[in-house]
């Protein structure tokens, strides 16, 4: 099972290092697919997109004299060697506004235009046409541009031939140059984001090693959120709070087992009293004693029971009904304390998404406590709606000063008639809370106290 265990388990580091590798290389292939789409299928984009250029440096170049006449255009050595060794794959011409050649890179001095077409360089400017020529295919772009208040027209073209070679050594190399970039930004990209999460994990690898050394007796130790990235302090701060919900827990625990021994060493040590006087024990009184330990060690574990959700089976009810059942079952109690039950419940359904067996004893607790503490002679009133079950007693009432310690594990009001355990209005609340249900306690609206029970 360990080992299986080990298998499902995961590094956050290396998961998101090969994430963030292999969408890099999702985009490096998307993006050279692209670029090897248009070397493929779009050569035409990228040959005007380079006689684009040419006219832009040659245009640059134009010289003129003092008269403002075109007297030539210096060229940088590349291009220059471009236009005189490849005098019929690289041309370039000048025209001016009528269209008459003014600078030829080959000497000519016609425009390039098709064969059986009168040439207009209004309607050649920023076109494109195909020619043959001396056996080659020529790609010509003719521009339009404006220098010293004069229109001129630049003419470039390029062989097909020349086109497709400087293309696929371009692709070939680009291509090439272009898988070596990727591979290395892949290393890189891996190795910074390596080191980034190690680094960034660090703080959360000295605080799990810190939370493994927490125990029982070190309950009040938390986690520091010192040099945490702020995307983790919300976690140390969840599991502060969880720390501090266990330490008050396990302190509640230590002071109920305390409290627990102390309430039944007292019965037991009655008992042992009563059995050592050789034979003159009062019969009756051991048996008080052992029916109130019973009492005791039965509500402890309907207290335990209550305080853990998995013990609950919510369904749909009608709270009259369990309010009828409860009644019922203290019926015997409230007439030998010659105390009457008076029950409002309205006709209809009361229907209730909770425990049926916890709501009869959240009822039945605090109807008892009600009948132990009203008088011979008076009533307790039980009174159900839709929102809320109200039970109310005609005795003393309740001190404000013992409000605080009505819920509290063990605690026993002075005026009560029996010997309870003192657990369970404790369990009342156990069962409210549950439920979400708030338990309200009223002492200053007429006789006695009410607690009421809210839905809400």
């Amino acid at each position: 099972m360990h080992c299986r265990k080990c298998l499902m388990q995961y590094s956050l580091s290396k998961k998101l290092i090969v994430s963030a590798a292999a969408t890099l290389v999702v985009i490096a292939l998307v993006v050279s697919a692209g670029l090897a789409a248009v070397f493929q299928w779009g050569p035409e984009l990228l040959l005007k997109r380079e006689m684009l250029r040419h006219v832009d440096k040659i245009q640059e170049r134009m010289r003129f004299d003092a008269s403002g006449k075109l007297s030539g255009v210096e060229l940088n050595s590349k291009m220059k060697l471009l236009y005189e060794a490849l005098k019929e794959d690289s041309i370039y011409r000048i025209l001016d506004d009528k269209g008459a050649v003014l600078i030829a890179s080959d000497g000519a001095n016609i425009p390039l235009f098709a064969k059986g077409a009168r040439f207009d360089p209004k309607t050649a400017a920023d076109t494109s046409l195909v020619l043959r020529r001396s056996g080659l295919t020529l790609y010509v772009f003719t521009q339009a541009i404006s220098l010293n208040d004069k229109t001129y027209y630049i003419q470039v073209a390029r062989s097909e031939r020349m086109h497709q070679a400087i293309m696929g050594s371009d692709s070939a190399s680009f291509m090439m140059a272009a898988g070596v970039a990727v591979i290395i930004a892949i290393l890189v990209f891996t190795f910074v984001v390596w080191g980034t999460f190690n680094r960034a994990l660090r703080p959360l690898r000295v605080a799990s090693d810190a939370a493994s050394r927490i125990e029982f007796n070190s309950l009040d130790s938390r986690l520091s959120t010192v040099d945490v990235p702020k995307e983790l302090v919300p976690l140390i701060d969840a599991f502060n709070t969880a720390l501090d919900r266990l330490e008050l827990d396990y302190r509640l625990q230590q002071e109920f087992l305390a409290t627990v021994a102390h309430e039944l060493k007292t019965p037991l040590a009655l008992i042992r009293g009563q059995i050592e006087l050789d034979g003159t024990a009062d019969r009756q009184l051991l048996l008080k004693d052992v029916d109130r330990m019973a009492r005791q060690v039965h509500q402890l574990l309907h207290l335990a029971e209550v305080s853990d959700r998995k013990n609950f089976m919510f369904e749909q009810i009608d709270a009259g009904e369990v309010v009828v059942s409860a009644v019922e079952h203290l019926g015997r109690l409230a007439d030998r304390l010659n105390v009457s039950v008076v029950l409002n419940s309205p006709i209809q359904k009361v229907a209730l998404m909770a425990d049926s067996g916890a709501l009869f004893v959240l009822v039945k607790n605090l109807l008892e406590n009600a009948i132990h503490h009203s008088p011979a002679g008076t009533s307790a009133i039980v009174t159900v709606s839709a929102g809320h079950i109200a039970i109310r007693d005609h005795g003393d009432g309740i001190a404000a000063d013992n409000l605080p310690l009505l819920f509290k594990r063990f605690w026993r009001g002075a005026n009560r008639r029996d010997e309870g355990a003192g657990l369970g209005l404790s369990i009342c609340k156990e069962i409210s809370l549950v439920h979400g249900w708030r338990l309200v306690v009223m002492r200053d609206q007429g006789p006695g106290a009410e607690f009421i029970v809210v839905f809400s």
